[in-house]
């Protein structure tokens, strides 16, 4: 018996694969996906003497919550699928239990370093998909473990993975904020700054090396750029006695759009060459670039409340989005094939989620319920969202897939906003 995986496309259209396994060449955007790959990931064997090394488990465990937030897969630990000892695989005992695709693989430690020997198996086919080898100390597993998690991901769906990522924030309340960097899954958190002031709106280049952000460090607020690599080094890029905010970085990172006092401007990377885009007497805030840099999405209260409005990337064939409510906070997906742009609609004491074509049609939303889901950032490839919620008494980062399914918390604790999505 062959499994299809179905996934429901931009076009409606239900694809099928030759293969085991269907390839999402478009994301699902109208629908829901409709069957997960069942995905069984036992724990690593021993090939040395001695029990089990706690590396060894955090390794298994990593690809297990990486795969559990693609959201494309059922993931299973194995415990209850029997085996005959000999070291082989029983493929029908895997079948028999659900099984389509799984992941095996052994190891060897010494002292605090582990080797890793994992392969990815089609079960219905009982043939190897692929298979990688891994030498790491403690302080890399995760990050040997994340890049097996993408090989699967993209062996299985077509769609690269986004687990070795990285996602800036801001941490902190009032006027004692900071930001910070994290591992996409929230893991290994390191400060960035050491402003304690209000910190707003970072923003990192499609190339994950710089970020933008706007700070009241010095005067009311101005723009700032980090340097992540190879060593971090900030800079403050602009100096006038204006209210400057909500920078954002063209995907090919040449130039940076933001707001001064309630007006778009664009200018060079280093803050040089500022030109004004908008304007208007109205306010208009929150800019964020098209992947092929030729438009720009802002917040304008020009017509009464706060709607999303595009413009091309000089000012002209300035155009209105979105109608009803207070809308505001857009981020434009980079990847052009999905060519959504996320934003928040307030509703009362409510915030929620929505993607909309750059033409005003098909609003959808993503999130629900009483508390504030706000600050949406798209992942390096435009499939998922990161976004900061409330919705369990304290404000966290979570993420979700470009449809609003599988949202999940990344982070603990409360005081964390504004997250953007580095490679």
């Amino acid at each position: 018996m062959r499994y299809k995986i179905l996934i429901a496309f931009l076009t409606i259209a239900i694809v099928f694969s030759t293969d085991i396994f269907a390839r999402i060449i478009i994301p699902p955007i109208h629908g829901p996906i409709i069957k997960k790959i069942s995905v069984f990931v036992p724990e690593l064997s021993n090939v040395s003497a001695g029990g089990t090394d706690g590396k060894a488990r955090e390794f298994i465990n990593v690809i297990r919550n990486d795969l559990l937030n693609a959201g494309f897969f059922d993931v299973h630990d194995a415990s209850g699928v029997s085996t005959d000892g000999s070291g082989n695989i029983n493929f029908q005992a895997f079948f028999d239990a659900g099984a389509e695709a799984l992941v095996k693989g052994e190891y060897q430690s010494s002292g605090d370093r582990i080797n890793v020997a994992i392969r990815l198996f089609d079960v219905v086919q009982e043939r190897e998909l692929l298979g990688r080898s891994y030498e790491a100390n403690s302080g890399r597993v995760r990050e040997a473990a994340h890049r097996f998690a993408n090989a699967v991901m993209k062996e299985l769906t077509g769609i690269d993975g986004f687990f070795t990522s990285k996602i800036v924030f801001v941490s902190g309340t009032g006027q004692n904020r900071d930001l910070y960097i994290m591992d996409y899954d929230g893991h290994n958190a390191k400060r960035l700054t050491s402003h304690r002031s209000i910190i707003l709106s970072p923003d990192c280049s499609s190339d994950g090396t710089k970020v933008v952000f706007n700070s009241d460090k010095v005067w009311s607020q101005d723009i700032y750029a980090i340097t992540l690599s190879p060593r971090v080094e900030e800079k403050r890029i602009t100096r006038g006695l204006k209210l400057e905010q909500s920078p954002a970085w063209s995907l090919d990172g040449r130039r940076i759009a933001y707001s001064v006092n309630g007006e778009i401007f664009v200018a060079n990377a280093d803050g040089t060459g500022a030109v004004n885009l908008t304007r208007h007497n109205a306010i208009d805030v929150s800019p964020t670039w098209s992947p092929d840099g030729r438009q720009i999405a802002f917040v304008s209260d020009r017509t009464g409340s706060p709607q999303i409005y595009i413009m091309n990337s000089n000012g002209s064939n300035v155009r209105r989005i979105t109608s009803g409510g207070y809308n505001t906070d857009p981020s434009w997906s980079p990847n052009m094939s999905v060519n959504r742009i996320s934003f928040v609609r307030v509703e009362g004491s409510e915030a929620n989620i929505f993607t909309v074509n750059p033409d005003g049609s098909d609003s959808q939303k993503l999130t629900s319920g009483s508390r504030r889901n706000e600050n949406p950032a798209w992942s390096p490839d435009g499939h998922y969202i990161a976004f900061g919620s409330n919705r369990d008494g304290a404000k966290n980062i979570y993420i979700m897939y470009l449809n609003g399914e599988n949202q999940r918390s990344l982070t603990k604790g409360g005081g964390k906003s504004f997250p953007t999505w580095c490679r």
